[in-house]
């Protein structure tokens, strides 16, 4: 099955230019919560502080781990579609695409993610790289989805959201577990760990996983070729070093292999060939975090970590070699009665390498960058539990554009306790990386003597993209136990990436057709997302939701001749919904469906679908869970993004210990 030889390159190519089962007593069973309870769930990606979802002055979803393990989903991916507004799809065995808010292509720029606070968007290349994504479920605790801009305080590429994935305390893990999932594409998804108590105020945690995953089919009914083995491991340790610090360190090493065949660039006609690739992908992480409270309104934070990541692509892209270290310091303040204040200060080096090929290449190939950070945020109280804004703004000194200011007002207004609205003007940028720069792809030829090469250019001038978004929130509880939160919004894009050809040019006697990266362009993105949660009774709960979007995009009036867009308003579905249930049944047996609708895309056309997820699970003992699990079970295969790949009809078997 062919693909791109990397899928943030794709970008460049495809334009017009060329958890196992809770025990039945558990007190975190977020399902059985009545409204006024879910409204107090704690988070802390809107203000990098304790927060509320009923107090947030963003749109935010927390999906729990309770949520995961109902839905039978195995991979990270997998259970960001639990989150209301949130576009996911699925490219390949082990490739995925995630948005929100529009702008959805093969390698998204413009969504950060992060680990446990760590960052996993990558600086060199601009996206995630969901392939080495490999966490198992069952070590998340909760992942936070803030859709619209988070930059003020989580800086650049929060552009259109944050996605803020919170891994299991080992304090909260004492003990073992086992899971193991096994089915058709899924031949093995096994995962296990062990915590143990560390004196009387810290425990450690250990674990493991490893996938082995079916190639999915091509467009033309063959079986493709990008099955997945991979495995991950890491530690984690939580101390409570005294009765006001607490002490974190967690580090994570992983390894996966596949193949894909590739499209190889050659120098004479006929100028490009398929080949089949190996992919090699390794890594390693390390974040220690020290948080010390100094009263219940004041706190300090300092986190410092390490990232190594190496990915072999060749003959096609060659060795992508990067490391990041990083160090922040954040302080949150109360200030009188009336002001809470968060504000911090940070330092980022990357050193990335990317030993090229005659396709790929980077000029030149090695780069060292700093990013320095400082930012500050102040919620006001102006009335007492009624009325509160937020008012802050981040400092980014980059290597590539300098400085950039990222500021944002929050207002919100709660009329009475379980009722809140909230508005929200922000402005956020997606900053250059070296796949902007740099870059040097050969995407074609001409036939002329001698050959004339087609060669996309990165561009030292590239400037950030830039986004001033509105919002406008409401979340209430309607009647007892039926809750909505909903939110519009409308965003002004300036600066978006283009192409333009330039004139032909000898480069080392090779003549050359450069295309360069510009920002020539404008664009728009207009929408809202409503959710609706009704707890029918204890043991019973329905969720729903509906997203609408429209976006668009333009080149400036005086972008040069042959200028085109380096993105596809076509990509982002107008309409999505999602239905979920569960119920507890007797003898021990529970069962949830999940349900997604996903409207037509365009240009290319990808026909609109529906597909239903279900789960029986059977609680043999407190320790022993059994679970059957059905995937995209209302068509035999469909297909979600353009590219070809086929999503089939899936059936797996879960088995949970605990001991």
């Amino acid at each position: 099955m062919a693909r791109p030889p990397l899928r943030l390159v794709v970008a460049l190519l495809l334009t017009p230019a060329a958890a196992a089962a809770q025990r039945a007593d558990s007190a975190r069973n977020l399902g059985d919560l009545d409204i006024e309870q879910l409204a107090k769930i704690r988070v802390t990606s809107v203000t990098r502080g304790p927060g509320t979802v009923g107090r947030s002055m963003a749109a935010v979803f927390v999906i729990s781990q309770e949520d995961i393990r109902r839905a039978g989903v195995t991979s990270l991916p997998e259970a960001l579609r639990l989150a209301p507004g949130l576009q996911v799809v699925r490219l390949g065995a082990q490739n995925w695409s995630v948005t929100s808010r529009g702008f959805a292509d093969f390698t998204t720029n413009k969504m950060l993610v992060l680990i446990d606070g760590r960052p996993i968007y990558s600086p060199l290349f601009a996206g995630v790289f969901w392939d080495a994504q490999l966490l198992p479920v069952d070590e998340i605790e909760r992942i936070e989805v803030i859709l619209g801009p988070g930059a003020t305080l989580w800086g650049s590429n929060a552009v259109n959201g944050v996605i803020n994935v919170i891994t299991q305390q080992a304090t909260a893990t004492r003990g073992g577990l086992v899971a193991a999932r096994a089915g058709s594409n899924e031949h093995l998804n096994a995962a296990g760990r062990y915590g143990f108590r560390l004196g009387a105020r810290g425990a450690l945690r250990v674990y493991g996983g490893y996938l082995d995953r079916e190639p999915l089919d091509s467009a033309d009914g063959t079986s493709g070729v990008d099955g997945w083995h991979s495995g991950q491991g890491g530690v984690r340790m939580d101390l409570d070093a005294s009765a006001r610090d607490r002490i974190t360190v967690l580090g994570d090493a992983y390894d996966a292999t596949s193949q894909a065949v590739e499209r190889v660039a050659l120098p004479q006609p006929p100028f490009a060939q398929s080949t089949l690739a190996p992919i090699e992908l390794s890594g390693m992480d390390a974040l220690a975090r020290w948080n010390r409270a100094f009263s219940d309104r004041s706190s300090l934070l300092v986190q410092a970590y390490f990232d190594r990541s190496v990915r072999r692509e060749f003959p096609t892209v060659g060795r992508i070699d990067v490391n990041i270290a990083s160090i922040e310091v954040k302080h949150r303040i109360g200030i009188g009665r009336r002001h809470d204040v968060v504000w911090g200060a940070g330092y980022r080096l990357v050193d990335g390498e990317l030993a090229g090929t005659f396709t790929t290449a980077l000029s030149p190939p090695q780069r060292t960058t700093h990013l320095a950070t400082a930012y500050a945020q102040d919620e006001i109280t102006l009335v007492p539990d009624r009325w509160a804004a937020a008012v802050g703004t981040k400092l980014e000194r980059n290597s590539y554009t300098g400085l950039e200011v990222q500021p944002s007002l929050r207002l919100r207004w709660t009329p009475r306790p379980a009722q809140t609205w909230w508005a929200a003007a922000s402005r956020a940028v997606r900053s250059p990386s070296s796949l902007d720069e740099d870059v040097r792809f050969t995407a074609g030829g001409l036939a002329t003597t001698p050959p004339t090469l087609i060669q996309i250019q990165g561009n030292p001038a590239f400037q950030s993209e830039e986004l001033i978004e509105t919002e406008l929130g409401f979340r209430s509880d309607l009647s007892a136990g039926f809750s909505v939160d909903a939110s519009v919004y409308y965003g002004w894009y300036d600066r978006l990436r283009t192409l333009t050809p330039e004139a032909p040019r000898l480069v080392g006697g090779q003549p050359i057709v450069p295309i360069v990266i510009t920002n020539a362009s404008d664009g728009h993105s207009a929408g809202g997302t409503a959710a609706v949660s009704w707890r029918v009774r204890r043991g019973l709960r329905l969720r729903g939701s509906y997203t609408y979007l429209r976006v668009g995009a333009a080149l400036d009036p005086d972008a040069p001749t042959g200028t085109t867009l380096n993105l596809n308003p076509g990509f982002s579905p107008r309409h999505q919904a999602a239905f979920d249930g569960y119920v507890e049944l007797p003898a021990r047996l529970e069962a949830s469906v999940t349900t997604r609708y996903v409207s037509a895309l365009h240009t290319p056309d990808v026909p609109a679908y529906a597909e239903a997820s279900a789960r029986l699970g059977w609680s043999v003992t407190p320790a022993v869970s059994v679970a059957v699990v059905g995937e995209d079970l209302l068509h035999r295969r469909h297909t979600e993004f353009a590219g070809g790949t086929y999503v089939p009809r899936r059936g797996s078997v879960h088995v949970t210990w605990r001991f």
